[in-house]
């Protein structure tokens, strides 16, 4: 029964992170993209630190190390996700996002020596299929914010594949509040030295509703919420789970940004899905 409930923790952890990406494209004309992730990330750290202050102490040399190296991989992903919704739509950003969980055996395979397996490589195959025909027009062209938010996949996979190397040999809440504080300190320093961002309390409500959605409940909520109860479910299980992120993703787009993808698109997108699902998958050897 834990694993069962631990399972539908995580989905509603796939449903905030879909929403997030319209709630983003919403206001980043209104706000810079560094400056959002440094309110953002504050806001999470500051919570988790409150309501876990007694465990400040177990952070030693070791897991300011890892948990330092994580954020690195964090920051990265969230700094190209944000910066790329400029420039492509909440709908492709969700599906190229979700390409993470394809490459993660890959990555796994080069830089852990893992044993990469026929399915992770169909998996790849079709999830890159699926990201051409999400981004084809008759010119054939990879925008710009297409191409950030594929290098925000693969921080995202290296933030995946960190996390499950340390998280099992650490105390897991100092560790993950290491991981906001490095991504907020880093995007403080990123704000300060391009946007040079004045404090102040004129950002529209939109703005500052956005701020609390996404640091409460898509970051502070849903990292702690992650490490807590993917222990009691299988890396497979849990990685096709994250690959409902997507769909999440473009029904947010349509509901909230009217943002209608065509068919091709959309045959892209379910190829993705189909790769990540393909490439968690582990199907028994018709022979003996």
């Amino acid at each position: 029964m834990k694993g069962i409930q631990a399972e539908i923790y995580l989905l509603g952890i796939v449903i905030i992170w879909g929403s997030t990406f319209a709630i983003i494209k919403d206001i980043l004309d209104q706000i810079m993209p560094f400056t959002f992730l440094a309110y953002r990330f504050f806001l999470a750290t500051f919570i988790l630190f409150v309501m876990f202050w007694r465990k400040i102490k177990n952070i030693d040399k070791m897991i300011l190390k890892k948990g330092s190296l994580i954020g690195i991989f964090l920051f990265l992903g969230y700094t190209f996700q944000t910066v790329g919704l400029k420039y492509t739509t909440a709908t492709k950003a969700g599906f190229i996002t979700g390409l993470s969980v394809v490459l993660v055996p890959v990555i796994s395979h080069f830089f852990i020596k893992e044993k990469i397996n026929r399915n992770s490589v169909i998996g790849v195959i079709l999830a890159f299929i699926g990201l051409w025909f999400l981004n084809y027009s008759s010119s054939f062209i990879f925008n710009l914010g297409d191409f950030l938010v594929l290098l925000c996949a693969i921080s995202f996979a290296m933030h995946i594949i960190s996390v499950g190397l340390y998280t099992k040999k650490m105390d897991y809440v100092p560790l993950v509040i290491v991981q906001l504080a490095i991504v907020f300190v880093l995007s403080l320093l990123m704000a300060l030295v391009f946007e040079r961002p004045e404090i102040h309390l004129s950002y529209s409500p939109n703005v500052w509703w956005s701020i609390v959605l996404t640091g409460v409940f898509a970051t502070a909520l849903a990292f702690y919420m992650q490490n807590r109860f993917q222990k009691y479910s299988t890396a497979t299980k849990t990685a096709i789970i994250f690959s409902g992120e997507p769909i999440f993703s473009a029904m947010f787009a349509y509901l909230l940004l009217g943002e209608k993808a065509g068919l091709t698109a959309w045959i892209g997108g379910l190829l993705i899905i189909l790769g990540m699902i393909v490439s968690q998958s582990k199907f028994k050897s018709m022979s003996n």
